[in-house]
């Protein structure tokens, strides 16, 4: 770039970079990035109610990482799965429904037996999930309990 009549052009000094060592600082940028990971899950009902169908599949999978890890309590994310509204206004031709509750299978073991029992019976598992699928589950549970004779 040409300077303007009258003007000097003065030259830039280069940038100085700061290298960090891969040591403290690096692992509060981790922990804060996984700290702020959990925040963008909806914990209010109404919120998370007027999804559609992708979305809640996608809020739920958000949210069993949390469930998990008990960054979420089991009371509110039954509060929000087990609400009437929440399977309202999935469509029963496309597999959201039953995608749902085979994530929702795989984590039971996390749960309360009365939390397992509540889950089953709202209107999202009695909507979508196979009753072929329930007594296979009941099957394989009374028969991999110990102590029970044949």
């Amino acid at each position: 770039m040409t300077p303007r009549p009258g003007k000097v052009e003065v030259p830039i000094a280069g940038e100085v970079i700061s290298r960090r060592p891969k040591g403290a600082a690096s692992r509060a940028h981790h922990k804060a990035i996984s700290h702020h990971e959990g925040e963008d899950v909806s914990r209010e009902v109404q919120k998370v109610v007027r999804l559609d169908g992708p979305a809640k599949i996608n809020w739920l999978c958000k949210a069993l990482p949390l469930l998990r890890r008990r960054a979420m309590t089991s009371a509110q994310f039954l509060d929000i799965v087990c609400n009437q509204r929440f399977a309202a206004n999935i469509d029963d031709v496309m597999p959201w429904g039953t995608q749902m509750i085979s994530m929702l299978r795989q984590e039971l073991d996390d749960l309360q037996p009365q939390q397992v029992h509540q889950l089953q019976q709202c209107d999202l598992w009695s909507r979508f999930a196979d009753s072929d699928d329930e007594r296979a589950l009941v099957t394989a549970a009374s028969s991999a309990a110990p102590g029970r004779a044949a």
